[in-house]
């Protein structure tokens, strides 16, 4: 009987062979064109990332920003002819910039200039040639002065908007209620404070308090 069985078996065997050599064949065939794309492709390099230049990235006309305090009340308005962002920085060049600062305690401040830079993250602004500062005096309900005008000139100045500060290093004049004065190597002021200091050669006249005094109709 098993004499018989062996013609059998080899003819199984010989029929899986043929079904799975053009298995094996295609296989190798694979493995090759594998190994024969993966040696004609060449890598490419791996790019560095792009250095981000002081160039603008977007140029806006006639713009106005605006930013808010966390309670969603606004910090401060900013107008110009033109804005120019920039990509490495975030900051903003403007030319004929016009700010408004706003204050709940005391009237807003108006700043003009012919230019100014913000930094990238809107807390610093610098004022450059022709920078003004006003504010209106702030009155009683009396019509009495209880905060008296604030003016002042340079052709350079910083201003901390979260600090409610300002500081120039170029001469300056300020001018409080019916008091003027000037300083030849800038000066710092402190809005929150009202204080004042003046450096270099410092001149003016100073007027008793307006506080006072009613404004004239």
């Amino acid at each position: 009987m098993a004499i018989r069985a062996l013609p059998n078996i080899g003819g199984l065997l010989y029929e899986m062979g043929l079904k799975i050599i053009p298995l094996i064949i295609m296989g190798l065939l694979t493995l090759a064109s594998f190994w024969f794309l993966k040696k004609n492709i060449v890598d490419e390099p791996v790019q560095p990332p792009r250095v981000k230049n002081h160039t603008p990235d977007y140029v806006f006309t006639n713009a106005r920003l605006t930013v808010l305090n966390p309670d969603g009340s606004t910090k401060y308005r900013l107008l110009g002819k033109e804005f120019k962002h920039y990509e490495d920085d975030a900051s903003i060049d403007i030319a004929q910039p016009r700010l408004r600062l706003f204050d709940p305690k005391s009237p807003p401040l108006t700043v003009t200039a012919n230019n100014a830079h913000v930094t990238g993250d809107l807390d610093i602004i610098e004022l450059f040639i022709n920078a003004d500062i006003s504010r209106p005096a702030q009155l009683s309900s009396a019509g009495r002065v209880i905060n008296p005008l604030l003016h002042l000139q340079s052709n350079y100045l910083k201003f901390f908007i979260n600090d409610d500060k300002m500081k120039t290093h170029l001469p300056i004049r300020i001018q409080r209620g019916e008091s003027v004065m000037t300083a030849s190597q800038g000066a710092t002021y402190d809005n929150v404070n009202q204080a004042v200091s003046m450096f270099g050669n410092v001149q003016g006249t100073i007027s008793p308090s307006d506080t006072s005094k009613k404004m004239a109709p």
